[in-house]
């Protein structure tokens, strides 16, 4: 087998396992939680359910660049940032009306909407709770990063779910979304990683900058692929970001033809299928979907300098399997 075809934690020899041992003592080591609730029940099935923990393996990518590389501590703060994904995925999934994650009932579909609300403010506080009660004076810069971070995913939610229907969206506000709700995330995993392993602060700055490129382009693709992919692939209702509001770059580049504007602008919630159906094809038929894929190589090339730039560190071979990992996703 090549070196390609192996898994991206066989490729970057990551143990996946301790990942997901790390991820569930979150909850199965609280106190405060007892061992048959409904939390932690919940929360071991949504650890369980899969997921490509791209965001702990970029904690550990990033340690690497460090003299202290993926130490007890590194490996604990790669879960921490998965089990903040994990509840974003919660709340996203609840403002989105998605029924279905990874092929599988939502979480608030499985319990109701207040638990699973409830569930997914328990994990954000409780990565909260573990920081600070773990944090040394020295090491403060890590709690803030945390707390910027959680901070800015409901931010991007919120403006998400603010600007439903909004094709009056600038491509400013879109970034700033974009940038919120998905590449802060990545490229704190990232810069957490190399403090942790006590990098240079040049480097780890590095380190952000080429983690917030990568989930700039993520995103961008994201927003392809829900319009391109089929629903059995996708795990999710095709085009089920515009059924639910979402104005995303490939519906903001196909409205400058002003024929799809008119469509667009017919979209409601309530809106009969067929409106949808029509605008989805109508986008797949424009150039816009090409122009947001340029768009997000343009991010992609600006990541792979970054790892030319930190070409001295053998590390940064391990920055390029994932920039090649992003680069081939097609799902």
């Amino acid at each position: 087998m090549t070196l390609s075809n192996l898994s991206l934690p066989d490729q970057l020899q990551i143990s996946m396992k301790r990942i997901n041992r790390d991820l569930e003592r979150i909850v199965t080591t609280d106190p405060d939680v007892a061992s048959r609730s409904i939390v932690r029940k919940s929360v071991l099935e949504l650890i369980r359910s899969g997921g490509k923990r791209l965001r702990p393996i970029m904690v550990i990518v990033g340690s690497r660049f460090g003299t202290k590389p993926e130490s007890t501590n590194v490996y604990q703060l790669a879960a921490v940032c998965e089990f903040i994904h994990a509840a974003s995925l919660v709340h996203d999934d609840i403002l989105d009306q998605a029924d279905t994650r990874r092929g599988q009932p939502s979480l608030h579909k499985i319990t109701d909407v207040k638990t699973a609300v409830q569930i997914g403010n328990y994990m954000m506080n409780r990565v909260l709770e573990l920081l600070s009660a773990r944090t040394k004076d020295r090491d403060r810069n890590i709690e803030e990063l945390a707390s910027l971070t959680t901070t800015q995913l409901c931010l991007g939610e919120y403006q998400q779910m603010d600007n439903r229907y909004n094709f009056d969206l600038t491509l400013e506000q879109y970034w700033e979304k974009t940038r919120n709700k998905t590449a802060v995330l990545m490229a704190t995993s990232l810069h957490l990683g190399a403090r942790a392993g006590e990098a240079n602060e040049s480097v780890a700055k590095q380190l952000y900058e080429f983690g917030d490129q990568l989930g700039m382009a993520f995103q961008v693709r994201d927003d392809v692929l829900d319009l391109q992919q089929s629903a059995e692939t996708l795990g999710k209702p095709a085009g089920a970001d515009l059924r639910n509001g979402q104005v995303t770059l490939p519906v903001l580049l196909a409205m400058e033809d002003p024929a799809i504007e008119s469509h667009l602008r017919k979209l409601h919630e309530g809106a009969p299928d067929h409106l949808f159906d029509e605008a989805i094809t109508l986008i797949r038929d424009s150039d816009a979907i090409e122009r947001a894929l340029e768009v997000s190589h343009t991010f992609m090339q600006r990541a792979w300098d970054i790892t030319e730039q930190l070409s001295a560190y053998p590390a940064h071979r391990d920055l390029q399997t994932l920039w090649h990992y992003f680069e081939k996703r097609t799902y």
